[in-house]
């Protein structure tokens, strides 16, 4: 009976340690979500076309096929989303319900938070980058930690690209050249290419347009 005792403990001890560091998880992405949401700028400006008018061809047309004239320039999203993700492999994809909710603030950073799946087999946690750090973290049924990454330089720099490439088609007033994005010549009429520089951080990304301006 002691040992039983003993490993009812154990186990006991586990599950509160468990629980009190997803609830630092979940105290940590809150407070970079608060963070996130605060790079937002007091004042909005509107669109004038005016502001486009010296870029390259296909990024001026980007943007005049965007935004339309008058659109206040918010920086800073808040996405909500629903639909299936697989949780499987390539073979069996395991595909499960899942909602999510996004706060992009680029370049400053991202927050993807997510739950997937039912019964016994629910995944929660978040992808994020803010303040300079990034991590991933997933948790199984709110009690296991299934993936943990981040806190180092190649985590973080693939982080940025996504928050680089989202901005494209999520908050495409971010990447005005007011914002300090350049905006580069291409050898092809219809790409635009532009550079975002956050610190030490650098990205490209590359948008294809057509001949109105559409993102392709």
């Amino acid at each position: 009976m002691v040992y039983v005792a003993t490993a009812v403990g154990l186990l006991l001890i586990a599950a509160l340690a468990m629980q009190a560091w997803r609830l630092a998880d979940n105290r940590a992405m809150d407070k970079a979500w608060a963070w996130l949401q605060s790079q937002a700028p007091a004042t909005v400006e509107t669109f004038d076309p005016a502001m486009v008018e010296g870029l390259p061809d296909a990024a001026r047309r980007y943007f005049l096929y965007t935004i339309a004239p008058g659109t206040p320039l918010r920086v800073v999203s808040e996405i909500h989303m629903t639909g299936e993700i697989g949780l499987g492999s390539k073979e069996a994809q395991g595909y499960r319900p899942m909602r999510a909710r996004q706060i992009l603030a680029p370049p400053h950073g991202f927050i993807w938070r997510i739950r997937a799946g039912a019964g016994i087999m629910q995944l929660s946690g978040s992808d994020g980058m803010a303040n300079g750090r990034s991590w991933t973290r997933f948790w199984l049924n709110g009690t296991l930690p299934v993936a943990r990454a981040g806190d180092d330089e190649n985590h973080l720099r693939s982080s940025f690209g996504r928050v680089a490439g989202e901005a494209s088609f999520w908050t495409p007033a971010a990447l005005l050249p007011q914002h300090g994005v350049r905006w580069e010549e291409t050898d092809e009429p219809n790409l635009a290419r532009a550079v975002i520089t956050h610190g030490t951080l650098e990205q490209s990304i590359e948008i294809a347009v057509a001949e109105n301006g559409q993102p392709l």
